[in-house]
């Protein structure tokens, strides 16, 4: 399945936490389930003309990631979870789109801080197949759609 890709007058951003990790230390890795979920974002978003990937510096964003970055043949672009700036990401990149992996407690809060609202809370801990589809036209938020993968 293919979602709709930025058009030539907006930016879309695609959000999406990390897939499953292998355990719950610090810095884990992908469980076999996360390494299954993770080509699956690929297949869907591959088709969706992203421009940049952004990824915090842990393996579990990484590894999620890592399979839409080899299908682009594109490298990730590493970001502080503590000092992400969503608009100035969309500024870079304006009319076109951008994928972004973070953590369950962090995606939502950028999205409210772009959005200057506080309507998105943090992920579960037991879900992974969200993606927030966020269309910016001239710097504002045009559009907000939700997916389940």
């Amino acid at each position: 399945m293919t979602i709709t890709s930025a058009q030539d007058t907006y930016t879309t951003i695609y959000l999406i936490r990390h897939a499953e990790k292998a355990d719950t230390s610090a810095d884990t890795h992908l469980s076999e389930a996360g390494k299954e979920r993770a080509v699956r974002w690929m297949e869907y978003l591959v088709a969706n003309r992203i421009q940049a990937i952004y990824t915090t510096p842990y393996n579990r964003t990484r590894e999620t990631a890592q399979p839409l970055a080899d299908a682009l043949n594109m490298k990730p672009i590493e970001y502080s979870p503590r000092d992400m700036d969503l608009a100035a990401i969309i500024k870079k990149h304006e009319n076109s789109a951008v994928l972004i992996v973070g953590h369950s407690n962090t995606i939502p809060g950028y999205i409210n801080r772009l959005t200057g609202k506080d309507e998105y809370s943090d992920i579960p801990e037991d879900e992974f197949g969200r993606l927030y589809m966020v269309n910016v036209e001239n710097g504002k938020v045009i559009d907000i759609q939700i997916e389940e993968l």
